[in-house]
């Protein structure tokens, strides 16, 4: 004769915002009780950060693929050396991106070390986590697609570099003083992109225990 299962499982619905406002967790509550235009789990939004930090990467090999009309516009061909002044948007990207990320991931921690949490923790923990998410995909994310959009012009050589002097009235790659190279640059977005990747699989397993 076969029985009903009396496992807790069982009595859980199946629809997954339902299950979270019916949840033990004061977290899941709050995320579905205030409103944000983004409801993505965290490792799923540092996924979408690593991807952003990796196109600022693109630096580097943009440059290698300037054709030689677009010389007389860099301040020298030698990525090594070169410090463009579109690294200035580059830099403030980079930084949004790691920072937002960082607090991202100091919510997930903080949470697993601190569950159950009380209403008032988990709301400051929204907070932050809706904070970060705006700002990194928002702020972050525009700087970020400035930025390559912006090293991408080189592509097009001398024509469209001289077109884009003539509308702006200035060049993005002219010399900067901020003493970083575009290789030094692509190098750290580099490496933080495999750190925030990293920082997501982390996310995921921390979660994954709660």
């Amino acid at each position: 004769m076969t029985g009903n299962t009396t496992d807790g499982s069982d009595d859980l619905p199946e629809d997954p915002v339902l299950r979270r406002v019916l949840s033990d967790s004061a977290y899941d509550r709050v995320r579905v009780e205030r409103f944000s235009h983004f409801t993505q789990p965290v490792p799923r939004k540092l996924l979408v950060q690593s991807l952003l930090v990796g196109a600022l990467a693109l630096s580097l090999p943009l440059y290698l693929l300037y054709p030689a009309s677009a010389a007389s516009y860099l301040p020298t061909v030698d990525p090594g050396a070169a410090s463009p002044i579109v690294l200035v948007v580059g830099l403030f990207a980079l930084a949004l991106e790691l920072g937002t990320a960082a607090l991202l991931l100091g919510v997930v921690v903080y949470r697993a070390r601190n569950e159950p949490l009380t209403e008032r923790a988990a709301e400051r923990l929204f907070t932050t986590e809706t904070f970060a998410t705006y700002v990194g995909f928002g702020t972050g994310g525009l700087a970020t697609l400035v930025t390559v959009g912006l090293l991408a012009l080189g592509l097009g050589g001398e024509s469209l570099l001289t077109s884009y002097v003539e509308t702006a009235s200035t060049g993005p790659f002219r010399q900067s003083d901020l003493g970083v190279s575009v290789r030094a640059f692509a190098t750290a977005a580099a490496v933080g992109a495999v750190g925030v990747a990293l920082a997501q699989r982390y996310t995921e397993s921390l979660l994954a225990d709660l």
